[in-house]
């Protein structure tokens, strides 16, 4: 196992902290509930965006660029796919996160052909590995653009 890997289990954070940090990450749900739960999950370890509406989440989006994005998929104005559609048309190498509560396949289906989004986690879900699946985003991220796993510390993290 490797001492980025034994860090975070131990520790719970990630050697070369603040390189991770500048990724960032945007949190988009109109529950305020939800946001706050995952800005607590995630606070340590990415710079948060945040927004309970997906029009601001966009203008959060332009403004900071995340590298990553969780977005609720079932919110008023502006729906989930349609957030993620806009976000690849800006900067098509973000790794992007479907949350939803409700099991509307086809909306998933629609998403993944269009590679709108990399991962679809249903609620309710488990803060741990939702945490990991970030992580392992954050490492996808780094590794599409040629970027150092070493100098991230992610190295050893899911099996590599």
């Amino acid at each position: 196992m490797s001492t980025g890997w034994n860090a975070y289990r131990t520790k719970g954070t990630i050697p070369q902290a603040d390189k991770i940090r500048k990724l960032g990450l945007l949190i988009v749900d109109d529950e305020q509930g939800i946001v706050e739960s995952l800005r607590e999950v995630f606070g340590g370890t990415f710079e948060i965006q945040h927004s309970t509406s997906a029009t601001e989440a966009l203008e959060l989006f332009k403004e900071h660029t995340p590298k990553l994005v969780i977005s609720d998929q079932r919110m008023p104005g502006m729906t989930g796919l349609e957030l993620l559609r806009r976000v690849k048309e800006i900067q098509p190498s973000t790794i992007s996160i479907l949350v939803t509560g409700y099991s509307d396949i086809n909306i998933v289906v629609e998403a993944l052909n269009e590679g709108l989004l990399w991962k679809y986690v249903a609620k309710p879900w488990d803060h741990d590995k939702l945490r990991e699946l970030v992580l392992q985003g954050a490492r996808k991220y780094i590794k599409d653009a040629g970027l150092d796993e070493k100098a991230y510390g992610m190295q050893g993290f899911f099996g590599a």
